[in-house]
């Protein structure tokens, strides 16, 4: 991790690891960073049209910072730390869910669940989709905010689908 002290990389950390959530660990930091989004999500009203929004303002908001932070600061590529990526995908799986009706308190840990499973092991195409934006300087940070959109969008798939085949 960069210990540039500005005041500029200090606050670009600070958001990238979604407000110090991914500072907390360095065994887990996508889970707590997950676990954190999961959390705020609980302590909002439910609703679609709010998640979805955090899920915007989460992405645009990372992509831009990723960008400047980990091309000035970082030599690693997706250091571990950044975790606004996992928050937005916890935000747009969870907007999913509830478009879709299902606003439990169980709904919203099943897409933490699937959400992580999915980030974690990456089937394809996620793992090739973030490799390819990854070899390419001016993709990095897109790659470190797509590949967990794209977990995110596997996971309420695949939570709609137990869903339906349990009705």
């Amino acid at each position: 991790m960069a210990q540039s002290g500005s005041l500029k990389s200090r606050i670009l950390l600070f958001i990238i690891s979604f407000f110090g959530a991914g500072l907390i660990s360095r065994k887990m930091p996508g889970t707590i960073g997950s676990l954190a989004a999961m959390l705020l999500l609980l302590a909002m009203p439910k609703s679609s049209l709010l998640a979805l929004i955090c899920f915007l303002v989460s992405f645009f908001l990372g992509w831009i910072c990723c960008t400047f932070y980990v091309l000035i600061y970082e030599t690693d590529k997706d250091p571990a730390y950044v975790v606004i990526d996992e928050a937005c995908g916890i935000f747009l799986s969870v907007a999913i869910i509830y478009y879709c009706g299902y606003t439990t308190t169980f709904d919203i840990f099943l897409s933490f669940a699937l959400f992580r499973l999915f980030d974690i092991f990456k089937p394809y195409p996620i793992r090739n989709i973030e490799a390819w934006l990854k070899m390419h300087r001016n993709t990095v940070s897109l790659g470190i905010m797509l590949d967990d959109v794209i977990a995110s969008m596997f996971a309420s798939t695949t939570h709609l689908v137990l869903k339906a085949l349990t009705v």
